[in-house]
């Protein structure tokens, strides 16, 4: 369970969460340790009663060591949540894994036909980017295989439906390009000036019919590995919308050039948000696209995300903070040999769900109802306020989450209700606990895999003040501990300032009989959870 699911779900009022959040300058992993004290010794959850606990010392939160919350299977519609549970038990992998994929297949369903609105101004399409991540040798594109194969059923379905309406659409378009080449010899050979406005009259007549033929095209839902060129012809062919699944990280050697060693990610960051797309090639066909959809459900190895957070150009352009995140905890080790299928009962709920969602021939807008826009409101509150706590050093996420939560909400509700109803309070709440489910699962992936520069100087840091041995600590010294790793004490700052929200030292003034001195209390905490690590050592 989440942070501030927890909290709520104890009876702790949001605003009273932001209260402490704002007034006391706790973060939310703050107010839920101590919350989780209170309800020990029987009290409830007020404002009032984390007063005792604003100035005491708690465990230091672990680096590399962040507690990941398993994916709320019951925020799913029935038959993608029972297919999840079973999937995961078949498969021996997480339920994240499979969760973020049938996320995915969602998306898949909706984006081409429905948008969220929550204001005049503020329409949000339904596309998603959603990453797995996993080892080596944990099933990534056996859970892939098995969370879109309806999707890929329904694909091959409809092609062979269109297959001859495509086939006449080409020949009465080839039709078409041959008579006009026959009207243009015809008027190149006129006799006479009768002759050659006849064939003028034709060749105007057809060019114009070939401009606004329209080619038909066979239906295309998901592709794997290509380019972004060759991504925006495939868009333009499909309406607009498509979607990339694969369990390898192509897609990102693709955004960084792999062919033609520059960056071009301009379609990966139009298309996420919706905004219009146009492609100019010299002798190639222009291609514009109004209203760009895509949908990426990826399950990749550590190494793949590394490379993703470390590069300064995805991060500084955005594209980091598009996607949630799941980190997916490995059961290697602990897999069971033998362990029960998917029951065929479930599999083929599962599999008419999608098939439903897919030949929904519904479009419109979605809106929300008033109460599910008050939830929205205080979410969104909430994360304003985490932007300068826990989201401090992901701000690029931080910023696109409350956005991201409703497009969630908006496919919950579609999964399983008209779009003629509002979203309900309900619905919405179900969609704010998957985003807290990717809220600790983003802080995972941008602490553990590097992507925060002051949390890696942090980390350094701490190491060399844990080994002084001290019970306080001045800035100066710091500072010449860890002399080689920072140029100047000034950008010690960020650091500093992460220890303390770690809990592992706060500052206090010490008497000097003139101006006080600043100092750092270290965590006297810390030496017992040394000891308990020697002991296991032992």
């Amino acid at each position: 369970m989440d942070g501030l699911n927890f909290l709520l779900e104890n009876g702790m009022p949001l605003d009273e969460i932001k209260r402490l959040m704002d007034h006391d300058d706790l973060t939310l992993d703050q107010i839920v340790e101590s919350a989780k004290r209170i309800i020990a010794r029987g009290d409830h959850l007020t404002f009032s009663s984390f007063s005792s606990f604003s100035q005491g010392w708690d465990e230091p939160i672990p680096f590399d060591e962040i507690d990941t919350p398993p994916f709320p299977v019951d925020c799913l519609p029935a038959p993608a949540a029972a297919f999840v549970d079973e999937l995961a038990e078949s498969t021996q992998t997480p339920p994240e894994m499979s969760a973020t994929m049938v996320l995915g297949v969602m998306a898949i369903a909706f984006q081409k036909r429905y948008v969220v609105v929550i204001n005049p101004d503020w329409v949000e399409p339904l596309c998603l980017y959603l990453l797995a991540i996993a080892a080596p040798g944990e099933r990534k594109s056996a859970v892939s295989s098995a969370t879109t194969k309806p999707v890929f059923a329904c694909e091959a379905k409809q092609r062979d439906i269109e297959a001859v309406e495509i086939m006449q659409n080409r020949a009465e378009r080839d039709l078409l390009e041959k008579r006009l080449e026959t009207v243009k010899k015809t008027a190149a050979n006129a006799k006479n000036r009768e002759q050659m406005e006849d064939a003028r009259s034709e060749m105007l007549e057809l060019s114009a019919q070939l401009a606004e033929f329209k080619e038909l095209h066979p239906t295309r839902l998901i592709v794997d590995d290509t380019t972004p060129e060759k991504l925006v012809d495939i868009m333009n062919e499909q309406g607009g919308s498509i979607a990339i699944v694969s369990s390898e990280g192509g897609v990102f050697d693709a955004m960084a050039g792999r062919y033609d060693k520059t960056y071009n990610f301009d379609v990966y960051l139009k298309a996420f948000s919706g905004d219009f797309i146009s492609i100019d090639r010299i002798g190639r066909k222009s291609n514009h696209v109004e209203n760009p959809r895509l949908t990426m459900a990826l399950t990749v190895q550590p190494n793949v995300i590394q490379g993703l957070m470390s590069n300064d150009v995805f991060r500084g352009r955005g594209l980091c903070g598009r996607f949630l995140y799941s980190v997916c905890k490995s059961k290697i080790g602990h897999r069971k040999v033998s362990p029960k299928p998917v029951t065929p009962e479930t599999k083929k709920a599962y599999y008419d769900f999608v098939t439903r969602l897919l030949l929904d021939q519904g479009s419109g807008d979605v809106h929300l109802s008033k109460e599910a826009d008050r939830l929205r409101e205080e979410y969104q509150s909430c994360i304003e306020s985490r932007l300068l706590n826990e989201l401090e050093s992901m701000q690029d996420w931080g910023n696109k989450i409350t956005g991201t939560m409703i497009r969630i909400a908006a496919l919950l509700h579609l999964s399983s209700f008209p779009a003629s109803e509002p979203i309900s309070a309900e619905t919405m709440t179900a969609a704010i606990k998957i985003a807290e489910f990717y809220f600790v699962h983003a802080q995972a992936a941008y602490q553990v895999m590097g992507a925060d520069e002051n949390m890696d100087g942090a980390k350094c840091a701490w190491k060399r003040i844990d080994g002084s041995d001290k019970d306080q600590i001045s800035r100066s010294e710091i500072f010449n501990l860890c002399r080689g790793r920072f140029k100047k004490a000034d950008d010690l700052e960020p650091v500093l300032q992460i220890l303390i929200d770690m809990g592992y030292m706060k500052e206090m003034l010490e008497e000097t009989g003139g101006r006080p001195k600043k100092m750092y209390a270290l965590n006297p905490l810390r030496k017992s959870r040394k000891s308990r690590k020697r002991g296991l050592s032992a």
